[in-house]
């Protein structure tokens, strides 16, 4: 039944395109918002309270953002689940970005849950100090109190996550083209996998040097 489900024409292209628009396009507007706050707090602060002062923001959450994500990742499971990998009988490089697509996908989807609970909940972390992140008031000045700075935890979870976050996007661009029929000769396709990789770099740099942004902001406060 699973396999069935995977191999249905339009399931397959739906999740395609969910992983582009509107999943994509949010993810590359999150990490470009959230680097306003290697420049500068003020301007942090002034980004977060629009997007929550928004009339019907949790409508537009759950229309843009969760309903798809949820989408994308149930079907993702699936499509998980009934892979049969073979990169280590066929080392081509479409082989290890079959099993790599669906590895992040899974990373992906652990810290995007958290992620959103997290910042949707009022919640006491058991760390080497308490720390609290407010729902839906949270600005630099609150982010710092979430426990970026533990080495060993949640700032490698982070940097993971965001890694993993970037490479499925990027990686996601390419096979949504070829499921999409818009890159059909090898020239095309080149040219789309070198897309990626830019944008797997610049999302990256940008994702980690936020990261770091808002731990060494935390670093002062603690």
């Amino acid at each position: 039944m699973l396999k069935d489900i995977e191999n249905n024409y339009l399931l397959r292209r739906l999740h395609s395109l969910s992983g582009i628009l509107p999943i994509g396009l949010f993810v590359i507007f999150h990490l470009m918002a959230n680097s306003v706050s290697i420049f500068s707090a003020e301007n942090y602060n002034a980004i977060i309270n629009f997007l929550r002062s928004l009339p019907f923001v949790e409508l537009i959450e759950w229309a843009v953002l969760f309903l798809p994500i949820a989408f994308h990742a149930v079907y993702g499971v699936i499509i998980y689940k009934t892979a049969k990998p073979n990169h280590f009988q066929y080392s081509y490089l479409e082989n290890w970005r079959y099993i790599l697509q669906r590895a992040t996908g899974m990373i992906a989807l652990v810290y995007i849950i958290y992620h959103i609970f997290q910042f949707r909940t009022v919640e006491e972390l058991d760390y080497d100090y308490i720390a609290k992140s407010l729902a839906g008031t949270q600005s630099i000045d609150f982010l710092p109190n979430i426990p970026l700075l533990n080495p060993f935890s949640i700032y490698w979870f982070y940097v993971i996550g965001i890694l993993a976050s970037v490479y499925h996007l990027a990686n996601g661009i390419w096979s949504f083209c070829i499921t999409w029929g818009i890159t059909v000769g090898k020239k095309s396709q080149l040219a789309v996998i070198s897309l990626s990789f830019l944008v797997f770099v610049v999302l990256s740099v940008v994702g980690i040097a936020t990261c770091n942004s808002l731990a060494e902001a935390g670093s002062k406060l603690l």
